[in-house]
C-alpha cells in the first residue's frame, strides 16, 4: 500500500502514507491552498487552525501524500470514510492527482463522504465530476458558511435512506 505509482500527464508520482517528516510540507500545501480556495473565509481562521492540524489531525487521521521528485504535491486525510482534507498544490492541479488520491482512498477504505463549502464552486464541480452526490446542506458553526455533504460509492439501497 505504500508506493503506488500513478501517471499524471506523463509524469510519475507516488501515493504513500504520510510520515511525521512530511508535516511542514503538508502544512504549507494545506495553508496555501486553503487561503486560495476559501477566500470567502478570513485568513485568520485558517492560520488559527494550523496548530490543530499539526497536533491533532495529522497524527490521528489516515493521511496519504502524492509525491513527485521528492516533493509533496498533494495529500488526502481521512477519518474512517470521511475525507477531512484533499489538497493539491496549484501548479499540479488539473493533472489527475486529486482524482488519483480519491481513487486510492476509495480502493483502500470503500465509500467516501466529504463536506465542501457551498461557495467553493471549483471543489463542488471537481467532486461532482468524480461522481460524488450532494446529499445535504448544513452550516459550519465556526465560520457560518454553508457546507454540502457529498457521498461517493454508496450502494443503491443506501441511497434511498434520508
Amino acid at each position: 500500500m505504500d508506493k503506488t505509482i500513478t501517471e499524471s500527464n506523463k509524469q510519475e508520482f507516488f501515493i504513500r502514507r504520510y510520515r511525521e517528516t512530511d508535516q511542514e510540507e503538508v502544512l504549507k500545501v494545506w495553508l496555501r491552498e486553503s487561503l486560495k480556495s476559501h477566500s470567502f473565509i478570513p485568513a485568520e481562521f485558517w492560520k488559527g487552525y494550523l496548530d490543530t492540524l499539526r497536533n491533532q489531525y495529522l497524527p490521528e487521521w489516515n493521511t496519504f501524500v502524492a509525491e513527485q521528485d521528492g516533493q509533496i504535491i498533494g495529500f488526502i486525510s481521512l477519518v474512517g470514510n470521511y475525507v477531512g482534507a484533499l489538497f493539491v498544490s496549484t501548479e499540479f492541479q488539473r493533472q489527475g492527482i486529486g482524482s488519483a488520491l480519491l481513487d486510492f482512498a476509495y480502493k483502500t477504505f470503500g465509500s467516501l463522504f466529504v463536506d465542501v463549502y457551498k461557495e467553493n464552486i471549483q471543489a463542488l464541480a471537481f467532486y461532482k465530476k468524480i461522481g460524488f452526490l450532494a446529499r445535504r446542506e448544513k452550516i459550519q458553526p465556526e465560520t457560518g458558511q454553508a457546507l454540502i455533504t457529498m457521498f461517493f460509492g454508496i450502494k443503491k439501497a443506501e441511497k434511498s435512506k434520508p
